[in-house]
């Protein structure tokens, strides 16, 4: 018997603060995805204008489906997850992260090996990513660890157990509730799915980063210069 799938909608959430061009790379890495029934929902301060312009920008140029979300400052990273959510139309969630790197197979191979391989559980989480520290120009790959960025689920799933109101380990709750319910298929073998970049702005501080590079394996230098010339790429958005 064959199995047919389908491609439900499926809303990335990007959070951002004025870091435009970071932002526009995770767009171009959404807008090179191959999975064919997405859409990108940014949610970004107020007085952010950079991101506004950028976006309108954006818009003006391409028929990209994205939902724009206006938050307040001072929001959590965990309340404005929980607002994106609600703002979205999927019926699947996964979290884009504006300063990470995503293969254009990310979302389609997330999915279907969820419900192939996973026996058609409703998340996903990759349990193996690929680092890189800007700050020392060394690319690593991870050790076994539930790398929450990654996480594709259903939005029913999230919306009943929303993310905490904090901006940090906001989404170990829903995390541990697919975990007791068995809803989670964990994706050890695709680490180039996924590369997880430290340059010193993130909300992870760079002593639990450091824990994390001393127990994952460095790479050889082509991948690493592969990694660094990811991270040197030039992105514009230039007039029709």
């Amino acid at each position: 018997m064959k199995v047919k799938l389908s491609h439900p909608l499926i809303s990335c959430i990007c959070i951002t603060q004025n870091r435009p061009t970071l932002l526009l790379k995770a767009i171009v890495s959404f807008d090179t995805q191959n999975y064919p029934n997405r859409e990108l929902v940014i949610s970004y301060p107020k007085q952010d204008l950079e991101t506004k312009l950028l976006i309108d920008s954006i818009l003006e140029l391409s028929d990209l489906r994205i939902v724009r979300v206006e938050r307040e400052g001072n929001e959590s990273l965990g309340s404005a997850r929980n607002n994106a959510i609600a703002n979205c139309n999927g019926d699947y969630i996964c979290l884009w992260d504006d300063d990470d790197w995503y293969h254009y197979q990310r979302l389609a191979h997330q999915y279907n090996t969820m419900r192939i391989n996973g026996q058609f559980r409703e998340a996903s989480i990759m349990t193996r990513v690929m680092l890189f520290d800007v700050t020392t120009q060394q690319g690593y790959l991870s050790f076994p660890y539930l790398w929450c960025g990654s996480l594709l689920c259903r939005k029913d799933h999230i919306l009943q157990h929303p993310f905490t109101n904090t901006n940090v380990a906001e989404d170990s709750h829903i995390v541990k509730y697919l975990e007791s319910r068995k809803l989670l298929h964990y994706i050890s073998d695709s680490a180039f799915l996924y590369l997880y970049v430290y340059h010193g702005s993130n909300t992870l501080n760079y002593f639990h980063f450091s824990y994390y590079l001393k127990k994952s394996e460095t790479l050889d230098q082509e991948t690493t210069n592969w990694m660094r010339n990811l991270m040197d790429i030039k992105v514009e958005v230039l007039p029709s």
